[in-house]
């Protein structure tokens, strides 16, 4: 499994691939739908109107493989500098690649961090997937 974000204007970066023993595990993939409920005067039931989707969510979680903690100090400090940017994602799943457009990097956090050994939590927004 790989994880591939590219900013918008720039080149693309890996932010996980398991074969180099970048660990990935996706926490969450929600794509809610916007629905409108029409209330009627006097009755018993609702009606829902699909209206479109709405902002996705893709959180991943990694944990990359450094050399020391001047490596993982440094890895630190060129992750929190993408926060914010916009671009494209790919997720890559065996033969299965999921692409996601419109996406924006919401937050980068760091759960857990010990020496060298980090985990890196992912936090994008997304307005579609194919």
């Amino acid at each position: 499994m790989n994880l591939i974000w590219t900013p918008t204007g720039g080149s693309a970066v890996t932010l996980g691939d398991d074969s180099v023993k970048a660990t990935i595990v996706v926490e969450q993939l929600d794509a809610p739908a916007l629905v409108q409920k029409l209330l009627f005067f006097r009755g018993v039931n609702c009606s829902l109107v699909p209206r479109g989707g709405d902002e996705g969510v893709f959180i991943a979680a990694v944990q990359p493989n450094l050399a020391n903690s001047d490596a993982a100090s440094t890895y630190i400090k060129n992750e929190y500098a993408r926060r914010g940017q916009a671009g494209s994602l790919a997720w890559g799943r065996v033969s299965t690649t999921f692409t996601f457009t419109g996406v924006v990097l919401r937050r980068v956090s760091f759960p857990k961090i010990n020496g060298a050994l980090l985990n890196v939590r992912y936090t994008f927004g997304f307005a579609s997937m194919s």
